[in-house]
């Protein structure tokens, strides 16, 4: 009964009522718009590599190999389990007559490809595309290959001391869909080509790898854990990377989780200001209702009554605002689907219809939001004293929070902390965003309080005698004032477009001036240990070689860490990249130049058992220390090794540096060798094309190229992020609106005083702008100063860090403006109305 009476004075009272919570809507409408269109794109996206992984992956199941081929008892048990292919993976040196091109080789055997199919142009058969003719093999390839060595198809080219006719061009390869980083165009040539060959020798650097497409069963998923444990235990040393297609595309989809994660946080930020709104919205129209709950409470209904009535009239309005964005999501998502599906390839095709989870999490975000900002000016309202809130009219009186909705308030945001850790694709990073964001809010909060107190006891000094600055400074102070929502929500957005901003412009640096300042010029690949006293001095004769660094190179996949296996291990994500399949490792007889942090280094000319040298920050993070053991599977078989020292790696400048650094070993296993060479200016294309002459078999890459590759990224990343924070500033604006309406009647009233007493339209308007700009540059100062330590907590361990005030300032000079033209809008409407009309009306 109680429920059915507030709800039916609630629906009287909302008669002509209701367009006072259009700003309310608006911003409850723009911030779920953006989750569920994340959450939205999020779910079409893994859903559609999901969909496609076994393309993707090439097959149910992928087992990988690094330097050397699956032994017969391994290929025995691939075929066993099902359909097996096996394919080749390397960047040799394409060559031409005098033109060379690093290229991406793929030696494909007749079962390839296990899923999808090959498009060639034109069309042919693997036997005629790839077969040999008159002693030469076929080759497919890349036209970007074609144009680098200035060939056509039919042309002859050399690889690896074996002549290939190009004979097709690349249309479609299936399991190339979401490897988006390539060093050179890409060549398919047949497996039986490469046979034999150095390509291919024992420590050639080669990826081998082994798919395997299970007959069809019951569960996908449980056919391919099963034949992967058998795999695991008839061949436990054998170091293979496994991927199982069910479980998707691990490498791309922690990429798009991270991605799906900062938008989402970002699109959750925008809620939440559009949640300080609701208060303000929600505040003024309390204010304009006060007649109405003066009224109620005089004739005798409780507080709960008030309550109940309003909160139904506000959740109301909330959930037109959940339904309009949830509607407005659905459109976005599928316009940016359309928009990425040219750019994901045609190998990955994406999920269509529309995810229940998504709307449902923005739907309960937004309600939960919209709930959480309204209950504390409720509650304020339904516990005014019947007086109060008739004398509000002269000087407004805050009411004050029962314990009851204190524990309310604690709830529904505990409720909105638990959804969004819960929703997110990395909770953890879910976890630390949600405790900054608070951190961040609450400090602006109490600028706003800090600012207001500051204002009145700069508004009560003798000596200040500018009259619009004392009623500037009063209106920042008064009771009612919006003071500490418009510094928290023009804050939380100016601090987190200065974050992206100061972040993007330290990574630019560094990959602008910094990075090819230290990094090499050249990095060298393939050479054999055979050729390296000649390399040494064939640079050594070259004018423009400045330095250069050589060190042996193999790969090689952690098993066990201090004794125990990785698998029952918990590895953080910071230290993924060194456990997840194999990684390079080398080994060395002197200290590097970077010195040894913990422990020892290994004496000159030992030879006693292994030991290893890790970057201390891996070793912290794998949580292991000097004394502690790790193990690795080596071409020739796991090899123990107890770490000797731990030792500071700086990777941002590119040097020849590994993880993990072994002591010289007794007896060397097949490796090969890597070089890092640094040259004078304008000499890398002819050293470049002299090491492809001398050495035909050892490629060299530019850095210069991969710099440009890592600069285009992070431009594009820096963009998109600064496009998703931009659009919290929408949310802003809601939120400066809302207090220009909170604040209506009483500036109206003000400005009807002020004109009576001979004040005119322009001196209002002053002090007006001159209190939203006093507000505006203290936010705005804190602003860049937050934003900038923020952005150095990011980047410090990565890049020498900068300031970068030339990126931060427009932001702030921005809020700045936008602050005073807020002030000037409110100050318009309150001066638009004649005085005597506001008085007859008893505003």
């Amino acid at each position: 009964m109680a429920f059915m009476l507030a709800l039916r004075i609630a629906r009287r009272d909302l008669r002509g009522s209701a367009r006072a919570f259009r700003l309310l809507i608006a911003g409850i409408a723009l911030g779920t718009a953006a989750v569920a269109a994340v959450g939205l794109l999020s779910a079409a996206i893994l859903g559609g590599m999901r969909d496609n992984a076994r393309m993707t992956v090439g097959g149910d199941i992928s087992l990988r190999l690094f330097h050397q081929p699956p032994a017969p008892a391994q290929l025995a048990a691939f075929a066993a389990a099902g359909q097996a292919s096996l394919t080749a993976e390397l960047r040799p040196l394409a060559h031409r007559g005098a033109r060379s091109a690093l290229v991406e080789l793929k030696a494909i055997d007749d079962g390839y490809p296990l899923y999808g199919a090959l498009v060639l142009k034109p069309a042919a058969g693997p036997a005629e595309a790839f077969g040999q003719r008159d002693g030469v093999w076929g080759a497919a390839v890349a036209p970007a290959l074609l144009e680098a060595l200035g060939a056509v198809l039919g042309d002859i080219v050399t690889v690896g001391g074996r002549r290939f006719e190009l004979r097709a061009t690349i249309e479609d390869e299936p399991d190339r869909a979401m490897r988006a980083f390539s060093l050179g165009p890409r060549m398919i040539v047949g497996l039986a080509a490469v046979a034999g060959t150095e390509l291919v020798a024992p420590g050639a650097q080669v990826y081998w790898y082994s798919r395997i497409r299970l007959a069809p069963g019951q569960d996908a998923g449980q056919d391919a854990a099963a034949a992967i444990a058998a795999i695991e235990r008839g061949f436990p040393d054998a170091g293979f990377r496994i991927v199982a297609a069910a479980d998707g595309v691990p490498g791309v989809e922690r990429s798009v989780a991270f991605v799906s994660s900062l938008l989402g946080l970002s699109a959750m930020g925008m809620l939440l200001i559009g949640g300080i709104g609701v208060g303000s919205a929600v505040s003024a129209y309390l204010d304009r209702k006060r007649g109405t709950i003066a009224s109620l409470r005089a004739l005798g209904a409780p507080a709960s009554l008030i309550l109940r009535v309003y909160l139904v009239q506000v959740m109301a309005a909330a959930a037109l605002g959940v339904g309009f964005g949830v509607a407005s999501g659905v459109v976005a998502a599928h316009a940016a689907l359309a928009l990425l599906g040219a750019q994901l390839g045609d190998g990955l095709a994406l999920r269509g219809g529309i995810a229940a989870g998504p709307l449902v999490l923005a739907g309960g975000a937004g309600l939960l939001v919209a709930l959480l900002f309204a209950l504390r000016p409720l509650g304020q309202a339904a516990g005014r004293r019947p007086q109060a809130l008739f004398r509000s009219v002269a000087a407004p009186e805050a009411g004050g929070l029962g314990a009851g909705m204190r524990v309310a308030i604690g709830v529904v945001a505990a409720l909105l902390a638990l959804l969004l850790v819960w929703s997110a694709p990395l909770p953890v990073v879910a976890a630390v965003f949600g405790v900054a964001a608070a951190g961040v809010a609450l400090a602006f909060l109490g600028l706003g309080r800090a600012v207001a107190w500051a204002a009145r006891r700069l508004g009560r000094m003798r000596g200040l005698r500018h009259g619009l600055l004392r009623l500037a400074l009063g209106n920042l102070h008064r009771p009612g004032a919006p003071t500490a929502a418009m510094a928290m929500a023009v804050g939380l957005s100016v601090t987190l477009l200065v974050t992206v901003a100061v972040v993007r412009a330290n990574a630019e640096r560094h990959l602008a001036a910094t990075l090819p300042a230290t990094a090499p010029d050249l990095v060298v690949l393939n050479i054999a240990p055979a050729d390296g006293t000649g390399f040494d001095r064939a640079l050594a004769g070259m004018p423009g070689v400045v330095r250069w660094q050589r060190a042996p190179f193999l790969h090689a996949r952690v098993s066990h860490i201090a004794g125990q296996r990785v698998a029952e291990r918990r590895i953080p994500a910071a230290a993924g990249f060194v456990i997840r399949g194999d990684r390079g490792v080398s080994w060395q007889a002197a200290a590097p130049e970077a010195g040894v942090v913990a422990g020892a280094w290994w004496a000159a000319g030992y030879q006693g058992p292994p030991l290893a040298s890790l970057d201390e920050a891996v070793a912290g993070r794998l949580g292991v220390a000097v004394g502690d053991s790790i193990t690795l599977i080596l071409p020739g078989g796991p090899l123990e090794a107890r770490i000797a020292n731990l030792r500071r790696v700086d990777w941002t400048g590119l040097g020849l540096d590994f993880p993990i650094l072994l002591s010289p070993p007794r007896d060397l296993p097949p490796h090969r060798e890597v070089a890092a060479v640094w040259l004078a200016p304008g000499t890398a294309g002819d050293t470049r094309a002299a090491l492809a002459r001398l050495f035909p078999e050892s490629p060299s890459i530019a850095v210069d190229e991969v710099i440009e590759v890592l600069a285009g990224a992070v431009a594009m990343a820096g963009a998109l992020l600064a496009a998703a924070v931009a659009a919290t500033g929408v949310a802003a604006l809601v939120v400066l609106g809302g207090a220009v309406a909170a604040t209506r009647g009483r500036r109206l009233r003000e400005a009807v005083v002020l004109k009576v007493l001979g004040a005119t339209r322009r001196q209002v308007l002053v002090a007006t702008m001159l209190e939203f700009a006093l507000l505006g540059g203290v936010v705005a100062g804190v602003s860049v100063a937050l934003g900038t330590l923020a952005a150095w907590a990011v980047v410090e361990r990565f890049v020498a860090f900068r300031p970068a005030l030339g990126a931060s300032l427009p932001w702030a000079a921005m809020a700045l403006a936008v602050m005073a033209a807020a002030g000037m809008v409110g100050a318009i409407r309150a001066l638009g109305p004649p005085a005597a009309w506001v008085l007859r009306r008893g505003e």
